[in-house]
């Protein structure tokens, strides 16, 4: 009975809206558990195609928890329990203290009173109040190139419920990391009820690097890529970088890595099992068993190619790939992955390179969403930018340690007193004292202990959160489920 269904695909609530006419009520229950919600805002879209979609509610506000020495409990924690549901208690959009988390703010985003949309130079403002005038705030918009303001304006919009006004403003004729801009609106208080970020689309400085090679050593087991203040030392058998030294200190405590699975999030419950040997050792790709097999090298001037694929336990190959690092005379790495995910695989968590650098390695600065977490289906209150952090804010304390802490569409990631990671059409990022495995072995905040290093990742790409903790699968156009991989990104 689709009437007491608590919870619908975005595919079933128009299916049900075309066919009948009366009230649909979506409730949003699944979006509150732990990391997430994702899709939020493409449920909350459908609400304004259609007239008779009244709208639905948060699920719960807060997590339910007990706090034990300063430890939150859930479900099976306490003795004498008769009956549990785990951390299913935990399932609030604000965490038990009432702090917000990324969720709370693209809850924010997916109910906020206004839109606005780009053509060209002229900016659409649409009000989505049902009953408020635009002009009891004030909207402000702001035009940044690079991540730096290069105009602003503070305007008073007389739009009525429902109704749209248009603006234009002034286009940049080219950018290098991005053009943007930022839509406000602000209440009597200054409080931000509202913002959006919309991409413009003007011509874009590729950037130019240099093709000249470094010197080379090569014995039978390793290829040396040396130069003015940097030398790099590339495993032949492990077909990757086991050492990367810069101006005589070394940013590898591990050789680097290509993998697939992600600390499951509470949203990945049901999924996991078909991507991890998780209860049983028949059902998933047990990609948290990843093996990596390397087929062939070779050199080609200052670029080494090798051929592999990754694979779980007892499992066929899940991806096989072709890998080249060309290194240049000033010591930056060109990487190209292209490979193949087998045509029977499960849609993957995420896919992308690891590196362990030292701990002390911790702040950086990036280009890209921000400042909280984002993933590409919760990223709406993010804004493409520069922002500045390090490994130890970037944790998010949910009660059961999960992913987190990724950074969606990132073009540019700096590493103080280390490596940089650039690309032009972007990657997902993370940065964290946590390794995966870490993640995915604690069930409490208090089990976690910092690694020895600081974990890096660079990703072709993270799939979304989705809201299948008590909701429906992850929307299709939000997983890693392309057969056909290409990334390339430098390393300076």
């Amino acid at each position: 009975d689709v009437y007491s269904r608590m919870y619908l695909s975005l595919q079933e609530c128009r299916d049900f809206i075309a066919n009948d006419r009366r009230p649909l009520f979506l409730c949003e229950y699944s979006h509150a558990m732990g990391n997430g919600p994702g899709d939020v805002c493409d449920y909350w879209e459908e609400l304004y195609k259609y007239p008779n979609f009244i709208g639905g509610c948060v699920w719960e506000w807060a997590d339910h928890t007990v706090i034990v020495d300063g430890v939150a409990k859930y479900g099976g924690d306490f003795a004498g329990e008769l009956t549990n549901d785990g951390n299913f208690c935990c399932d609030g959009m604000v965490f038990y203290d009432r702090n917000l988390k990324a969720g709370s703010l693209e809850v924010k985003a997916a109910y906020q009173g206004i839109d606005a949309s780009l053509e060209k130079n002229i900016l659409t403002i649409e009000n989505r109040y049902d009953f408020t005038n635009l002009c009891e705030f004030v909207f402000k918009y702001e035009i940044s190139l690079h991540g730096e303001v290069v105009e602003g304006k503070e305007l008073s919009l007389d739009v009525k419920p429902h109704e749209k006004t248009q603006i234009c403003i002034n286009l940049p004729e080219k950018c290098g990391l991005g053009a943007y801009v930022n839509c406000y609106l602000y209440d009597k208080s200054n409080y931000a009820v509202a913002q959006k970020q919309l991409e413009i689309d003007v011509l874009k400085e590729e950037k130019t690097y240099s093709k000249k090679p470094c010197d080379i050593e090569e014995n039978e087991n390793f290829t040396i890529f040396c130069g003015n203040g940097f030398k790099y030392v590339f495993s032949k058998h492990l077909g990757t970088f086991t050492s990367i030294q810069k101006n005589g200190t070394e940013q590898l405590l591990a050789p680097v890595k290509l993998t697939a699975w992600r600390a499951p999030t509470d949203n990945d419950r049901n999924i996991k099992h078909k991507w991890g040997l998780i209860n049983n050792n028949w059902e998933g790709e047990n990609l948290n068993r990843q093996a990596e097999f390397i087929y062939s090298y070779e050199r080609n001037e200052n670029t080494v190619t090798v051929s592999g694929s990754l694979s779980g336990v007892s499992r066929t190959p899940f991806f096989t790939y072709t890998l080249s690092y060309t290194v240049n005379e000033k010591g930056e790495i060109k990487v190209q992955l292209s490979g193949k995910v087998k045509e029977n695989c499960v849609w993957l968590p995420r896919l992308g390179f690891e590196f362990k650098t030292p701990y002390e390695n911790s702040k950086f600065r990036y280009f890209g969403m921000g400042p909280t977490e984002s993933y590409c289906d919760m990223s709406r209150h993010s804004e493409m930018g520069w922002y500045q952090s390090d490994a130890d804010s970037e944790y998010v304390p949910y009660i059961m340690p999960q992913e987190h802490g990724n950074h969606t569409k990132t073009k540019v990631l700096e590493m103080e007193n280390g490596l940089t990671f650039e690309s032009e059409k972007g990657f997902d990022m993370n940065v964290s004292h946590y390794t995966k495995e870490m993640l995915d072995s604690a069930a409490h905040t208090d089990e976690l202990k910092k690694d020895i290093g600081t974990n890096i990742r660079i990703d072709y790409k993270n799939s979304g959160l989705g809201s299948a903790s008590c909701g429906t699968v992850l929307l299709e156009k939000y997983r890693l489920a392309e057969k056909d991989i290409h990334f390339e990104f430098c390393i300076k």
